[in-house]
């Protein structure tokens, strides 16, 4: 009931108005909807921004994990202990697979 009353107050009290005040009031109504809508779209992007950040981090650890277990599967087949250093083959794959990562993450547009 409230605002049904003070949209007619408003509008009398437009009405009631020279002009150049009905053009200044219009003006400061637009204004307020232009900040209005500009806070909206910012919350709006911010969010975006949140869910594009969980989904490329949650891309990343699947590709990561997926790396690691290869590389244990390697390390396990050549019998390479866990506090021996790589051998040359097994830093050439992890190469390898972090490249494939890299290019499988950025073909999905995370890298």
């Amino acid at each position: 009931m409230e605002t049904t009353t003070a949209t007619a107050t408003a509008a009398a009290a437009k009405k009631d108005m020279s002009a150049a005040l009905r053009g200044a009031a219009l003006k400061r109504e637009k204004k307020a909807a232009a900040a209005a809508a500009r806070a909206a779209g910012k919350v709006a992007a911010a969010a975006r921004r949140a869910e594009d950040r969980t989904a490329r981090d949650k891309a990343y650890a699947e590709e990561a994990a997926l790396i690691d277990r290869q590389i244990e599967a390697a390390r396990r087949a050549l019998g390479v202990r866990k506090n021996e250093p790589n051998t040359a083959a097994i830093c050439l794959m992890i190469e390898t697979l972090t490249f494939q990562m890299r290019v499988r993450l950025s073909e999905k547009g995370y890298w």
